[in-house]
């Protein structure tokens, strides 16, 4: 009669076949005689690089009212009088002057032309503030920490696998390659880790 117990195919406590895909506890591989996996955990530390948004600066634009002196040559015009005494000749001086002996007076108004200045607001020009966003690139540097598994064989050992020489990161490269957030993570969706 086969012992059911140390059978692969069937549970020990059951008698019945093993699901496939179901993998057996630590009890059950020591119920059934075998040695359990030994294992280390590898852990590396990854760069995440993310963004945010700070306040960097401002720019201010304040108006103030400065006075400064104009001097304007400005053309005016004016009048002048010119009085002569000429002597009176031919008729005119044979006859008197209606008005004889009475005193008389004219007068001539002159007149010029006098420059007024007043001031008044005008519009000279405007400035105009306006914001718009470049791309620069800064470069992100650190120290990041992984650990890695040497394999030493002590007295007479048979095995398989990696050889004393090897380590396990040697193996994991390909890993590395063709995970494209390996080392670094896009935490906002832009392509950039």
């Amino acid at each position: 009669m086969a012992d059911r117990i140390n059978d692969s195919h069937l549970d020990p406590s059951q008698n019945r076949p093993l699901d496939a895909d179901r993998k057996l506890t630590d009890r059950e591989v020591t119920e059934r005689g075998m040695v359990a996996d030994e294992r280390i955990t590898l852990n590396e530390e990854q760069l995440a690089i993310g963004k945010r948004q700070t306040e960097a600066g401002a720019v201010e634009v304040e108006k103030r009212v400065e006075t400064h002196h104009v001097s304007e040559s400005v053309p005016v015009s004016r009048d002048e009088v010119t009085v002569e005494r000429r002597p009176l000749s031919g008729n005119e001086a044979l006859h008197a002057a209606p008005g004889a002996f009475q005193e008389e007076h004219i007068s001539v108004p002159l007149s010029r032309e006098e420059v007024v200045a007043e001031k008044r607001a005008v519009g000279a020009e405007e400035i105009v503030v306006r914001k718009h966003q470049v791309q620069d690139h800064e470069t992100v540097e650190a120290d990041l920490r992984r650990e890695h598994a040497e394999v030493r064989e002590v007295g007479d050992v048979h095995r398989e696998g990696m050889r004393a020489s090897e380590t396990l990161r040697e193996g994991s490269e390909t890993l590395r390659e063709n995970n494209p957030l390996q080392g670094g993570r896009d935490l906002d969706g832009d392509g950039v880790r």
